[in-house]
């Protein structure tokens, strides 16, 4: 295979999974489980695919309800709730059933639903 096809071929792979992030991340996905000591936490979130989102959090002793929009390409994921600031998280779908977010050196995992 010469180089420029090589080059191609990655460029169309690189594009289809760019494409196809949110669809991954779209649907309900649940905590495992209650992190230890975390002051705030997801523990539902429902993804569509218009880049809205809605959730159930525990902040503190509180539950609070999330709804807004979200940025994600594979890697990073952006909540934008109004009148909150910005929530973002390194993540990634896992074998399309498991979100893995990473926030201030932490990990959580949540399934798909």
């Amino acid at each position: 295979m010469n180089t420029n096809r090589l080059a191609t071929l990655g460029l169309l792979v690189t594009i289809t999974v760019l494409v196809g992030c949110n669809s991954a991340l779209v649907g309900t996905w649940k905590a495992d489980n209650a992190p230890a000591n975390e002051k705030f936490y997801i523990q539902t979130a429902t993804f569509k695919d218009n880049n809205t989102y809605t959730a159930a959090a525990k902040e503190g002793e509180q539950s609070v309800r999330l709804a807004g929009t979200y940025e994600f390409n594979g890697f990073n994921l952006k909540l934008k709730t109004p009148g909150k600031p910005d929530r973002a998280y390194g993540a990634m779908v896992m074998m399309g059933k498991t979100l893995e977010l990473k926030s201030d050196g932490k990990t959580m995992k949540m399934q798909k639903q």
